[in-house]
Parts: C-alpha cells; structure tokens; sequence
C-alpha cells in the first residue's frame, strides 16, 4: 500500500489528502459570495425637483405703554411712547400695515378706556409724530409711508416702529387704567 505524500509547512506535517483549515477558509469564502456576473451596461435619467415658494408676512402682536401720568399734568404736556412689532415677510414682497382705530374710537379718533371714561390718543408711523398711521390696508389705499407702513420682506425678522401720543386735554382726566385695543393688519 502506497503512503501518503507528505510536505512540511512550519513545524506541522500535512497530509495531501487532508483539506488544510487555510484551503476550506479560502474555499468558504468564495462559495459565500457567490457566483461574480459581469454587468452588460449602464442607464440614466433624472430626477427633476421643484418647489413654489408662496408669498407670505406674520406679524407678532406689540404692546404701547404709555408712562404713568397725573392727570393733571395732561392739562399742559402730552404724553408720548413707543413700541415695535415684529414682521417677517418672504424675500422681495412688498407689504403695508395698517391699524384699525381701535375698540373705543369716537369717529376716527383712537381713544383708551377705564370704565365709562374714555382718555384720546394717536399712533404714529415716524418719531416726529407727523405722519399719522391711517386704517388703509392694501396698496391702492395705502401708497405713501404717510398713509401707513410699507416696506419689502428680507425672509427675516423686521423690526417696525410704532409712536404714540396722548395728546393734553382740556380737563385732568379721572385716575383709573386706561386701555385699547388696536387690530394691526398687514396686506402683501
């Protein structure tokens, strides 16, 4: 009976009719990857993305508060104060804003409340108190920066300044707090 080859590798002695452990390793591993398919060819075609950005402006509430007065004291000398909104409007839209003249008007004269008296007031569009802010909400009513706000959206938040002034009177008002409210409207 014929023995066996037999080689040397390292200091162990092999059997040529034993799998060495490294051929069954390379062998599992090429049978686990299976079989390598040539591809043929490529395709393309493409995807197209859109979006349809909308005009929009939100407009964050304010509050003016006028400083505490003696009444007396409006006899001679009006009170003024001032107060900023917030308005983010998309990039390059035009907007207005307007104010209404509040929930105690007499006519079109802005008046605060405290109970059944009732105490004038303007709102201003600059610090000078020269251009009143008017009701006028759209842009065929409202053309010039004296009839109301305009300004252009940036896409960011911007700041508008409100002024306000409670003009004197011809006789001291009844102590008590006086309030309003005015509904800001903004048209883009």
């Amino acid at each position: 009976m014929k023995q066996p080859f037999k080689f040397l590798l390292g200091a162990r002695r092999y059997r040529r009719s034993s799998p060495s452990i490294v051929s069954m390793g390379i062998a599992a591993c090429l049978f686990a990857t299976g079989p390598v398919v040539a591809q043929a060819g490529t395709s393309t075609a493409t995807l197209s993305v859109s979006i349809v950005i909308t005009a929009a402006c939100t407009i964050n509430p304010a509050t003016l508060i006028f400083a505490s007065t003696a009444g007396t004291s409006l006899l001679t000398t009006a009170v003024n104060g001032s107060s900023t909104a917030s308005v983010t409007c998309t990039s390059g839209s035009p907007y207005s804003i307007a104010m209404d003249n509040g929930s105690n008007a007499s006519g079109s004269q802005r008046r605060m409340s405290s109970g059944a008296n009732f105490l004038s007031y303007n709102l201003y569009v600059d610090a000078a108190h020269t251009l009143p802010w008017s009701t006028a909400t759209n842009s065929t009513t409202c053309t010039t920066a004296g009839d109301c706000f305009l300004g252009t959206g940036n896409g960011a938040a911007q700041t508008i300044n409100i002024y306000g002034v409670v003009p004197t009177t011809a006789i001291a008002p009844p102590p008590g707090t006086y309030t309003d409210t005015v509904t800001m409207t903004i048209t883009f």
